[in-house]
């Protein structure tokens, strides 16, 4: 373990920017009374730089910024899915966000589930799409907290635990979301977003250069070392590598999250520039796969793959350097789970407290979303310190989960045979194909991702229903909303 005067500096420049977040983040919502739609869409008002920080600080989070890192040291190039799945996830956001974000103006939508119960007036159809949004999204916020634990106790150089770092971020992110919703995870977003990608090029990118002297000694060395990391071989081979790549992109505009960001965009224009641009900001992910490629190269051995980057940074730099990239890991963990909070305490405020009281008042569906924003981080919280998983395996169980709600969210917008038994038929039997190859036969049959799978099992039954039931009569009202 290293002296408390060397890990000094590097705890400094972390908890320092854990306060200027906090102070930021509090600021946004400080003396502002809230109604529903301020605190959770930010009263669909945001313009083109707060939008787009805001989503890149919710997509890229602790799996971009340490996990694929992780990956790229464990296994090699099947981590490359994380760099290609972007390409079919932003085409298809481009042309699916408009709906969305036209559907939650017409019928004022809040949440995924609200859209869900706008399509198909379904209130039950409606808390189905919100439990799932919730239960598959507890991974992903775990995901973002060990992220925290593993940046300040490596950021410390060992003297800070990976528990306690989860606790102090955590209560950290607890405070500035109860305080300001939306609106303060976008403010503190401009922050985060920026510092993640000037660091991921201009300090990790560089040790590559560091330590072998550029990018093609590094694959060279990788070649006579570990020549298993530059080519795809099972259980991770090439049906595993196209199935999740499909799996993830089709799967990415079903994160409940993703909902409330495009209802927040003040117009139209805003959101279509938001989706041309946000591609750009992928390619940070480079350096960090580089940075987890060098650690493999390098042969080190790690007790905590998930850790691979910040060791790369450990290696090549002095420790307050070290110090900048953890205050930056921070920021991606720290940006994608506030909105996840946010999210589900929407989902549970909106979409299933209002079961038990439909006469509940904006004021009070405010107070309960607050609540629940303490209640989902201590659940993730308690998940993280006692029951860890690795980054990307995390994330994947969450996309398997939420891609079920493709169908319903995609056929329903065209097709005006699909309803609410088709919708509800499709993502039940999703969903039971998924538990049953994940938790009894444990494995991905002909390598294919075990979430394709269920989004086939999805598609066959979800059409069959279709076409045995009578068309959805609410198809035309909804699609006034798109004239």
């Amino acid at each position: 373990m290293a002296s408390l005067s060397s890990a000094t500096v590097p705890v400094a420049i972390i908890l320092s920017w854990v306060f200027l977040s906090l102070v930021v983040g509090v600021l946004a919502g400080i003396k502002r009374k809230f109604s529903l739609e301020g605190y959770l869409v930010s009263g669909r008002s945001l313009g083109l730089i707060f939008l787009y920080v805001l989503m890149a600080g919710e997509i890229y989070s602790a799996y971009a910024f340490l996990g694929t890192g992780g990956w790229a040291y464990s296994y090699g190039m099947p981590i490359m899915y994380a760099i290609g799945y972007g390409a079919l996830a932003y085409a298809f956001g481009y042309f699916y966000a408009k709906y969305v974000w036209k559907a939650g103006k017409a019928f004022g939508c809040v949440t995924q589930a609200d859209y869900f119960q706008a399509r198909y007036d379904s209130k039950l159809l409606a808390i189905l799409v919100a439990l799932i949004g919730i239960i598959f999204n507890v991974p992903y916020l775990q995901l973002q907290l060990q992220g925290l634990g593993y940046i300040i106790h490596v950021g410390s150089l060992n003297t800070i635990s990976i528990k306690t770092g989860i606790i102090v971020g955590m209560v950290i992110m607890l405070i500035y979301v109860y305080t300001s919703g939306l609106r303060g995870i976008a403010w503190t977003n401009f922050l985060q977003a920026l510092l993640m990608f000037i660091v991921a090029w201009a300090v990790l990118f560089a040790i590559p250069f560091k330590q072998f002297g550029g990018i093609g000694n590094l694959f060279n060395t990788l070649a006579q070392t570990k020549p298993d990391h530059l080519v795809l071989h099972p259980p991770l081979g090439t049906a595993w590598y196209v199935s999740t790549l499909i799996l993830s992109g089709l799967g990415f505009f079903m994160y409940p999250q993703m909902y409330p960001s495009i209802y927040s965009a003040k117009d139209l224009k805003t959101l279509k520039k938001n989706y041309v641009l946000l591609p750009l900001y992928s390619i940070f992910m480079i350096p960090v796969i580089l940075a987890g490629f060098t650690v493999a190269a390098l042969g080190l051995t790690l007790a905590t793959p998930d850790e691979a980057v910040l060791k790369a940074v450990e290696i090549s730099y002095p420790s307050w350097v070290l110090g900048i990239v953890g205050a930056a890991g921070f920021a991606a963990a720290a940006s994608t789970a506030s909105a996840i909070i946010l999210t589900l305490a929407g989902l549970l405020s909106k979409n299933l407290y209002t079961i038990i009281k439909p006469e509940a008042s904006d004021k009070e569906l405010v107070l309960v979303s607050r609540v629940s924003v303490i209640l989902f981080g201590l659940a993730a919280m308690l998940l993280a310190l006692y029951a860890p998983g690795r980054l990307v395996a995390l994330l994947l169980l969450a996309y398997s989960g939420i891609t079920q709600m493709f169908p319903g969210a995609v056929l329903g917008l065209f097709w005006k045979r699909m309803n609410k038994y088709a919708a509800g038929a499709g993502m039940i039997a999703g969903l039971l194909t998924i538990t049953y190859l994940k938790f009894i036969v444990k494995s991905n049959p002909l390598g294919i991702h075990f979430g394709l799978w269920g989004l086939l099992v999805n598609f066959i039954v979800t059409v069959i229903v279709a076409y045995a039931t009578k068309p959805d009569e609410n198809f035309e009202k909804f699609k006034v909303a798109f004239a």
